[in-house]
């Protein structure tokens, strides 16, 4: 295996894990198995890395210029004009009128009442000038008043069960108050008092130790504490690196939650140092899933880039094993089937990079059991070099988005959308 950076994700460095094989290896893997293409809706001229679902509408955020239907070319006269967000119809496929025009990239986009809360790199949206992060109307996606800004990207938000808006990033400025990288607003828009201190432990190179930065916030089932994923060694001064938990209603304490998703060295087959980062944390009753671009946790455990562990103690749960060989930067669970995508050729059960026996082809996307971690035999097949960014469900489909161009047989740029789903 050998590493290599993953260039122009906006996302800082991220570093990939690329399984070289011979060709006899290679024959021993299982075909890839034709699944259903996706359903017809539109396309961009670029990259999505954002999804969200609310009220039957799929709203898309990224880097492109343009949508057009599935399956049109590029130069398709049926192209429609939308800059880095558009909102598509999910039962229809129709294209909605929403379109606020960011002049900068889009990360994350949260739905609220009626607003959309938008993340990400940009100075202007809604015909506003907004610092990366802003609200805007879900009829043409019109600005609203609220400007709090931050200094630097928005990478995640999301609504938190008590009603009030997180936001992780790389920023350390909100609204002109000190914040590290996370924060969280009010329902009226004012900044919370609520504010972990999220750090990195100096006196280590880049990789394995770089700028600390938050890709992923989730909630408890019971709605008490806040999991955060990204990369970082301290929250709050106690050592947690990757990941961590802190209650909901108080940010100063750093919970015991540790999964210890880092490693110095290189991994069994890596050609260099690697950087551990978790792109998404999904907390379930009874397990913390997590998706990222990491191989070693709880500080001696292998786990390549898909985990699950005890949401109390951050212990690795063995009973679920589904990994694969790449950075994982999409990551969902819906009714039992936990999907990923991301920079990975092979993925199943038990699967370690360079073991080819435990491992299937996958190209960008793969499906789980979640209880368990087996393989499910659905293969969509994404193509390019860097696969998916970004998975999103929803109570009747599923949102796929990144790089590809085509996806389950058909062109499709950019997204896909999956209405006829596996089960687990």
């Amino acid at each position: 295996m050998i590493a290599g950076k993953l260039s122009g994700m906006g996302w800082g460095s991220r570093l990939l894990t690329v399984v070289v094989v011979s060709a006899t290896a290679l024959a021993l893997a299982a075909p890839a198995f034709a699944t259903d293409p996706p359903a017809t809706t539109w396309q961009t001229n670029g990259k999505v890395r954002a999804i969200t679902f609310s009220s039957g509408v799929m709203y898309i955020g990224g880097v492109f210029t343009s949508v057009r239907p599935t399956g049109a070319p590029a130069s398709s006269p049926s192209a429609r004009t939308r800059q880095n967000a558009a909102a598509i119809d999910v039962a229809t496929g129709k294209l909605l009128p929403w379109n606020p025009h960011p002049n900068g990239q889009v990360f994350s986009i949260a739905i609220s009442g009626r607003k959309a809360f938008v993340g990400g790199s940009f100075s202007k949206i809604g015909g506003a000038n907004r610092a990366n992060l802003a609200a805007v109307g879900l009829g043409v996606g019109t600005a609203k008043t609220w400007n709090p800004g931050t200094n630097a990207t928005v990478d995640v938000v999301r609504i938190g069960p008590n009603g009030n808006l997180f936001i992780g990033g790389q920023f350390t400025r909100v609204a002109r108050q000190p914040r590290t990288r996370i924060a969280s607003f009010k329902p009226s828009g004012r900044l919370g008092t609520w504010a972990p201190r999220l750090g990195q432990i100096t006196g280590f190179a880049c990789p394995p130790r770089c700028h600390p930065v938050v890709f992923s916030i989730g909630f408890s089932p019971n709605h008490d504490s806040v999991f955060i994923g990204g990369h970082f060694g301290l929250v709050n001064g106690v050592a947690r690196n990757e990941a961590a938990k802190v209650p909901i209603n108080s940010g100063k304490t750093t919970l015991a939650f540790n999964p210890n998703i880092y490693a110095a060295a290189n991994c069994p087959t890596c050609t260099t140092v690697e950087t551990s980062r978790v792109y998404n944390i999904i907390p379930k009753a009874g397990r913390v899933y997590t998706c990222g671009g990491y191989w070693k946790v709880n500080g001696k455990q292998q786990s390549f880039n898909v985990s699950a562990f005890d949401p109390r103690t951050g212990k690795l749960q063995t009973g679920f094993r589904g990994e694969d060989d790449g950075d994982t930067v999409g990551c969902a669970i819906r009714k039992g089937v936990m999907y990923v995508g991301g920079h990975f050729n092979v993925a199943g059960f038990g699967c370690t990079p360079g073991a080819l026996g435990n491992c299937t082809t996958r190209h960008h996307v793969a499906a789980f059991d979640a209880a368990t971690g087996h393989l499910l035999s659905w293969n969509p097949d994404a193509n390019s070099v860097h696969g998916l960014l970004v998975i999103a469900p929803s109570e009747h489909a599923v949102g796929f988005g990144g790089y590809f161009t085509r996806i389950g047989g058909t062109a499709s740029q950019g997204i896909a959308l999956y209405r006829h789903l596996p089960k687990a």
